[in-house]
Parts: C-alpha cells; sequence; structure tokens
C-alpha cells in the first residue's frame, strides 16, 4: 500500500505544472523547426537606371542615333513572404531624368524639345538564399510591361495657354520586360529595414517605332538591356 501511495502522489505532483500552465493561457515555444508567420512588405528604393547599349532614336534615317542612356530611378514594391525562403510580390519603377538626348532636326520654323521617361509594372518572385535575424540575401526573378514615353513640346508660346489642345504630341510605345535581380538587406528593428538591389534584364519593345504627325519616331526599339542599382527602405508587418 505505501509504494502504490507514493506512486500516485508522484503522478499527481507531476501534473500539476502542465495544469497550471493550461490554466494561465500561457504557450510552450515553438520548435525551431515550425514554419514562420507570413509577412508583408512594402519597399521604396531610389537608385540610377542605365540602357548600356540602347540606340536612341527619333528621326534615325536624317539624324542617326546617340548610343546609350541612364536615368535617376524610383520604385516602388508590395512584396508578400510566405515562408522564410519564398516570397512574391510586384511594384513600379519610375525613370524620368534620362540624360542622353537624341539628335534631330525639327522642321522649318518650328523648335521643339524633346524629354523622354521610363514606366514598369512587374512582378517579382524571390528565393532567400540567406535568411538569418541579423541578414537577409536574396535572387529573384522579374517580369512585366515597360512603357516609354517621348514627349515633343514646342519651345514657343509656353507662357501663352493652347486656344485649341495641347502644345506638345507624346509618343508611347508599350513592350515586355524580364529580368535577373539580387539583393540583401539588414533589420533596423522589428519592422524597418535597409537594403540594395541590383537588377538586370531586357525590354522587348517593338522593331518599328510608332511616329507622330510631324514625322517624329519612338525613341527605343526592339531589345534593349537594362541594368538597375538602387538602395531600399523597408517596412514589414506579420499577417
Amino acid at each position: 500500500m505505501t509504494a502504490r501511495a507514493a506512486l500516485a502522489l508522484a503522478l499527481a505532483l507531476s501534473a500539476l505544472p502542465a495544469r497550471g500552465a493550461e490554466e494561465s493561457g500561457a504557450r510552450a515555444p515553438e520548435p525551431p523547426s515550425s514554419p514562420a508567420r507570413a509577412v508583408g512588405m512594402a519597399e521604396v528604393g531610389l537608385g540610377w537606371l542605365v540602357l548600356p547599349a540602347a540606340d536612341v532614336c527619333v528621326e534615325r534615317d536624317i539624324a542617326g542615333c546617340t548610343t546609350g542612356d541612364s536615368s535617376f530611378e524610383l520604385d516602388a514594391w508590395q512584396i508578400f513572404r510566405l515562408t522564410p525562403r519564398l516570397a512574391f510580390g510586384a511594384g513600379i519603377t519610375l525613370g524620368l531624368t534620362p540624360t542622353t538626348d537624341a539628335p534631330r532636326q525639327d522642321p522649318p520654323g518650328v523648335e521643339r524639345d524633346h524629354s523622354r521617361g521610363y514606366f514598369t509594372v512587374e512582378g517579382v518572385f524571390r528565393y532567400y538564399a540567406i535568411a538569418q535575424d541579423s541578414f537577409d540575401g536574396w535572387i529573384g526573378l522579374t517580369s512585366g510591361l515597360v512603357v516609354v514615353s517621348d514627349r515633343f513640346e514646342s519651345r514657343e508660346g509656353r507662357s501663352d495657354r493652347a486656344l485649341v489642345g495641347p502644345r506638345g504630341v507624346t509618343i508611347r510605345t508599350e513592350g515586355l520586360t524580364v529580368g535577373l535581380a539580387v539583393g540583401a538587406a539588414l533589420p533596423l528593428g522589428p519592422n524597418w529595414s535597409l537594403g540594395a538591389a541590383a537588377r538586370y534584364g531586357s525590354w522587348f519593345l517593338p522593331k518599328e517605332p510608332n511616329t507622330n504627325p510631324l514625322g517624329d519616331e519612338a525613341s527605343l526599339v526592339g531589345q534593349n538591356d537594362v541594368l538597375s542599382l538602387v538602395l531600399t527602405v523597408g517596412y514589414r508587418v506579420p499577417l
């Protein structure tokens, strides 16, 4: 009887901590191998966009072309990180300050300025090869749409309001994009991070340029290789 009583007392004492934890609502820590909670991330980047071998022309048969272009770049991305290794999302890129002006010959008596801008909307898939609390490193694939806008605007009467219609004409060229990307980020707290990213890809535009009524042509045609380097600031929240 004494041995049985001692065994029953030991079992009762061993059940007390577990019962107390249940009553207080405390949870045992998850094992390291359990999947992490999904995270939503917003990233904004500033950098430089380069088209190293692009032929920039608006009058190919008359004035010729200039090789290469670059522009200040602004990025904005929305990323969903489903696991510590896999993420996907979408974003936009703006290149509004191209440095190369295409050579041209304006019609007699018509002096104009030409400006160009780049806009892309792309999806991205990322694989985090390095996923640590103190450092993240990833590689990815991007694909989407690109729009190249060429605006020709008369220099005369800029301060006057046009009586009928705008004083400028815009040629828009749409195409597809495909690219590779790499990036890294350092946490700056539970929500913020500072990072950098590099992308290399191609824009596939129509081979024949669009034109306006004065015979001006879209400045870019065909395949153009693109390189960008960006510094990013990110904000993330659990989903």
